[in-house]
């Protein structure tokens, strides 16, 4: 299948980077390595999505991650805080995917029951941001 990328991944990849930077997050560094993996796993998916832009950082009073989804819908993920922390309580330790929506939902401020309704690549996309903002 072919993409019409907008931007190169040299590009894609400086995008992502401001994002990491912003939180302080050296991926090398994570501690734990279940959560390092999968991130690891998913980082070309960031690169693909930033390329096609379905995915990009916005640094104005603070941060914002915008993702459009292949049906052109647009969630806006906010700086993280303690509410969105707060609405992973509950989840197993384990349990990164349960986490992960939790967390987006509550960045997005559209809760976790609508990030579990995605499907396929945009799925894909808001597990492997929740993954990063994991390790925030």
């Amino acid at each position: 299948m072919k993409h019409d990328y907008i931007l190169g991944k040299k590009a894609a990849e400086n995008e992502l980077e401001k994002m990491l930077d912003y939180y302080e997050i050296d991926i090398d560094e994570i501690e734990d390595k279940d959560l390092k993996r999968a991130i690891k796993q998913g980082y070309d998916r960031l690169i693909k999505a930033v390329r096609l832009g379905r995915l990009e950082v916005k640094l104005e009073d603070g941060i914002k991650v915008i993702q459009k989804t292949r049906s052109g819908t647009v969630i806006e993920y906010e700086e993280i805080d303690g509410n969105a922390k707060t609405a992973m309580a509950g989840k197993q330790e384990g349990d990164y995917y349960g986490k992960s929506y939790a967390l987006m939902g509550s960045l997005s401020k559209l809760g976790e029951s609508a990030i579990k309704q995605l499907k396929g690549v945009d799925l894909s996309l808001v597990e492997v941001l929740g993954m990063i903002f994991l390790s925030v």
